[in-house]
């Protein structure tokens, strides 16, 4: 951050004012002051006022605390927040604290408390329940959670249930289930769509999802379409669109497309 942008943050009335209750120890203030540091990238002075908060009793600061420690890496710091406000009962960390556990494989750890979220009601806790049993290969427990997840709108949750239900040929609510989660920004649910249709030979619809999904710069669905455009029978022009996406795919960082690239 610039000296000027400090010199706005600290000259702006709204932060005085709030700095000012804060140091008079206003648990308010602290929690307000700390979030708009926060906004502003004053990451360090703000989690010094969320330390205070979490001392005074915030179980909101420890939760934040738990997210700040986590995006700057200090893993085990941020394990100790977060279990200190699921401990205290925040849904929010919970859910964190699961999702943590799961990233990192740790799925005995991560379902106890993703679990606790999720019955609270919670739909990314419901998805990765999902991902839990997914992974446990419990097909059916996953597309229970999946299916929970969907219908409380999460789109992750949408887009899981929706690849099952293509898979065992359901195309219909597969569909439904797909493009709205691509309208919640899910749009390598496109790709989705695509590979359904074209595993139902129904290809001008499995080219009609692949570009829409190539169009909202989902580079699985580019690579898809620079397969589909290259494939037997096909044209100069075809193949050669077939590149420009196959090379837009491995510039978003696509695996395979960047291994197909390299080895042109």
């Amino acid at each position: 951050m610039s000296e000027r942008d400090e010199d706005r943050i600290s000259g702006d009335p709204a932060v005085r004012a709030l700095r000012a209750a804060a140091e008079r120890g206003d648990p308010a203030a602290i929690e307000l002051l700390a979030q708009r540091l926060a906004e502003a990238g004053e990451r360090a002075e703000a989690e010094r006022w969320l330390r205070r908060a979490a001392e005074l009793g915030s179980v909101a600061a420890l939760g934040r605390l738990g997210e700040s420690a986590w995006a700057d890496g200090r893993i085990a710091e941020a394990l100790e927040w977060l279990e200190r406000a699921a401990y205290a009962g925040l849904t929010t960390a919970e859910y964190q604290l699961g999702a943590i556990h799961l990233e990192r494989g740790e799925l005995d750890a991560a379902e106890p408390w993703l679990r606790r979220a999720a019955e609270a009601g919670l739909p990314e806790a419901m998805c990765n329940m999902g991902a839990v049993a997914d992974r446990r290969g419990d097909d059916v427990e996953a597309e229970r959670w999946y299916e929970r997840a969907a219908r409380a709108g999460n789109p992750t949750g949408m887009r899981n249930l929706g690849l099952r239900l293509a898979r065992r040929g359901e195309i219909d609510r597969a569909t439904e289930l797909l493009v709205e989660a691509t309208r919640r920004g899910r749009t390598d649910a496109f790709a989705v769509l695509g590979a359904a249709y074209l595993d139902l030979d129904r290809v001008a619809e499995a080219e009609h999802w692949l570009r829409l999904g190539a169009a909202a710069e989902d580079a699985e669905s580019m690579f898809h379409l620079a397969l589909f455009l290259d494939a037997e029978p096909t044209t100069a022009a075809a193949r050669a669109e077939s590149q420009r996406w196959l090379e837009r795919a491995a510039t978003l960082g696509h695996p395979r497309a960047l291994d197909v690239v390299h080895d042109m």
